[in-house]
C-alpha cells in the first residue's frame, strides 16, 4: 500500500510567454453581414451563368458619400420585386436600388429590388 505512493512522480513544466505586435487590420473588399439589412444602389453585379458556379458578389453603395461594398451571395438567393414576385437576376444592373437580407452565416439570401434604373 505504501509502494504506489513512494513511486509517484512529479513533473514540472516551464512556459514562456511572447508578445508580438500585429499590423493594423484593414477591411476586406467583400463583406458578410449577419442579421443586418442593407439598402443601396447596385454598382456592379453579374449573376451566375451556370447553376454549379456561384454568382459574383453584389456590390452596393449605401449613399453617394460612402464607398461601395461587395457582399457575398448565398447558395440560394431569392430575387424579388417590391411586390414580392420573383424576378430574373439578369434584370439587376448598375443603378438599381436594392434591399439586401442576410442569412445566419452572413451571406445575402434575398435581393429585393426597390427601384430599377
Amino acid at each position: 500500500m505504501v509502494a504506489p505512493l513512494a513511486f509517484a512522480q512529479t513533473q514540472t513544466t516551464k512556459t514562456r510567454q511572447t508578445t508580438t505586435t500585429q499590423p493594423a487590420v484593414t477591411r476586406a473588399t467583400t463583406q458578410m453581414t449577419t442579421g443586418a439589412v442593407t439598402v443601396g444602389t447596385v454598382t456592379a453585379f453579374t449573376p451566375g451563368q451556370i447553376t454549379t458556379t456561384a454568382p459574383s458578389p453584389i456590390v452596393v453603395q449605401s449613399s453617394p458619400d460612402a464607398k461601395p461594398i461587395s457582399y457575398v451571395l448565398g447558395r440560394k438567393v431569392h430575387y424579388v420585386d417590391k411586390d414580392g414576385r420573383a424576378i430574373d437576376p439578369h434584370l439587376i444592373r448598375a443603378g438599381t436600388r436594392v434591399h439586401l437580407d442576410f442569412d445566419r452565416r452572413g451571406a445575402v439570401k434575398r435581393v429585393l429590388v426597390v427601384e430599377r434604373e
